[in-house]
């Protein structure tokens, strides 16, 4: 049985949901609702959503519809993303999907058409890791641009200290102990007060990433979007994903000296990537076989 974990609950309305729980829809019956206003080329069934390819008037749009009210919130979080990047970034080589149409099916599940970008991910979970190294400049730039935009006056710090606390409790405490994983949450507390506040994306990593068929890049996936969120959290974040699931330190050290060569500071870096390092743990205490080598590496070169 999936364990029921704070670190991935979400409030809509008055009630909470955990946004990882879809369940399979009738593919027949989806397509017959979209058509009545498209047409539906193609749809599949991804992790939590079903996945779309229609057109109208020759345009294609991409179909994204939420599987359960959990998924249903985050996705109007990508919503409000795709609206909020598209309206503070209009001249850019940097793209992502405006949106067109959005709605419910069956009156609960939250779905959205967007632009349909044609091109290929810069690399996928299991893929070739050796075409980042080309794009490291566009990377830490398209990030740069989230962080530009405006922010959102809140109580920040607090939100993610209570986050990363949420992900270290979830964290069964056997591995908390053996790998002395609270040394990372003393450097996010102590350091999170010298942290400014910048716009996120929230899970920038490179297979949310596409290179367009113009050669400039698109950013999707937007569902975990903050306008307050705590600076350089996206550059941080794709770091540890190429470090630990990508299992490529290399390339992640080498995103962080250019980082380094721009001026970052390493303190202030280092409070962001320790609180990514314990989300990187609790991501592999989920798996079936756990395997904590990488997460440990990233714990150690962290620290």
């Amino acid at each position: 049985m999936t364990r029921v974990l704070n670190s991935f609950k979400v409030r809509a309305g008055n009630k909470t949901f955990d946004y990882r729980s879809g369940k399979k829809l009738n593919l027949n019956q989806v397509k017959l609702f979209f058509q009545k206003n498209y047409q539906v080329k193609k749809l599949w069934n991804g992790n939590r959503h079903v996945l779309g390819i229609l057109t109208k008037s020759d345009v294609g749009y991409f179909l994204k519809l939420s599987t359960s009210e959990g998924i249903s919130a985050v996705t109007k979080n990508e919503y409000k993303w795709n609206d909020y990047f598209c309206k503070y970034t209009e001249v850019s080589n940097y793209f992502v999907p405006k949106n067109h149409d959005r709605g419910y099916y069956q009156k609960k599940y939250f779905y959205l058409i967007t632009d349909y970008f044609d091109g290929k991910l810069i690399c996928e979970i299991n893929g070739d890791v050796n075409n980042l190294v080309t794009h490291i400049d566009d990377i830490i730039l398209l990030s740069e641009l989230i962080q530009k935009m405006p922010v959102v006056e809140s109580d920040y710090r607090m939100r993610f200290i209570n986050k990363v606390n949420s992900w270290f409790n979830d964290i069964p405490s056997s591995i908390c102990k053996r790998y002395k994983i609270k040394t990372l949450l003393d450097i996010a507390e102590k350091g999170v007060d010298g942290l400014s506040s910048k716009p996120r994306h929230g899970d920038f990593t490179p297979w949310h990433i596409i290179k367009l068929s113009d050669h400039r890049l698109g950013l999707i996936d937007g569902e975990h979007f903050l306008p307050d969120g705590v600076e350089s959290y996206d550059i941080c974040y794709f770091i540890q994903r190429v470090f630990s699931v990508l299992k490529n330190p290399d390339i992640a050290r080498k995103i962080y000296a250019e980082l380094i060569k721009k001026g970052y500071s390493k303190d202030k870096l280092k409070v962001v990537l320790a609180a990514r390092a314990i989300g990187g743990f609790l991501d592999e205490s989920l798996k079936d076989k756990p395997n904590y080598t990488f997460a440990n590496n990233f714990k150690n070169w962290v620290i």
